[in-house]
């Protein structure tokens, strides 16, 4: 059992109709939902929901803030009161949601990433991802134990020198050997996908899908940019 968020479209409507409109889409995933003959099986449910995007709002498109139409969670799961900032909603109309701003500013990390690792590791000789090390030791783990493995890898000397660079650990994440040593466009284009998609997505035909790759990550995307401008792309908390 777990607190995940779908991001539910529902076609154009009265803001006060929204809630409404996400309960209809919502039904078929309920876990206590009376099957009727003929119904189709689904292997996504949840028991309790509500709107928050708490964490992964959507951004307002600048001027757009005081919009009736932007919807805005009012409580948190355990019955707080939320204070979401003017230029961050749950949901709205997909033209009053800025796509564009956290995709730029993930692009921008993802190069700032690769050229400050690009750049540390020219001074270092060339070292192997975790990812060799591993392989060995999945080939003869008699001979070649994980622990090894693991101080093989963290005894290079790039991987040395960036256990003592925390500021560029920051900067670069987790084994970057493997994850910035080249295909820079990759790189950028992975961060722009993964920018926007919360864990599933709940499209206008009632398809719930969940978002566990790259290539949905995509789709999720282009999906989201090709939705009708005043439909309604909103963030909801569920437990399932």
């Amino acid at each position: 059992m777990a607190k995940e968020r779908v991001t539910v479209c529902v076609p154009p409507c009265d803001p006060g109709d929204v809630v409404q409109a996400i309960t209809a889409a919502m039904a078929p995933f309920d876990y206590n939902r009376d099957v009727g003959v003929g119904d189709p099986d689904v292997e996504t449910w949840w028991d309790y929901w509500q709107i928050g995007g708490r964490g992964c709002e959507f951004l307002v498109v600048p001027g757009h803030e005081d919009d009736p139409r932007l919807i805005r969670g009012a409580m948190t799961l355990s019955g707080e009161p939320r204070n979401v900032p003017p230029e961050l909603c749950d949901g709205g109309p997909r033209a009053l949601l800025d796509l564009e701003t956290p995709r730029t500013r993930a692009a921008a990390e993802a190069r700032r990433a690769f050229e400050a690792w690009q750049e540390f590791a020219s001074a270092h000789p060339p070292g192997r991802a975790f990812g060799a090390f591993r392989a060995r030791h999945f080939a003869d783990p008699e001979n070649y134990s994980q622990a090894q493995a693991l101080e093989d890898y963290r005894t290079q000397p790039v991987v040395a020198a960036l256990r003592d660079n925390p500021e560029l650990r920051e900067i670069v994440g987790g084994d970057p050997i493997a994850r910035l040593s080249d295909d820079l466009d990759g790189l950028v284009r992975d961060a722009m996908d993964s920018a926007l998609p919360s864990n599933g997505l709940l499209t206008l035909d009632g398809r719930w899908l969940d978002i566990a790759n790259a290539d949905r990550r995509r789709y999720f995307n282009d999906y989201l940019d090709a939705l009708p401008a005043d439909a309604y792309a909103v963030r909801v908390l569920y437990h399932g």
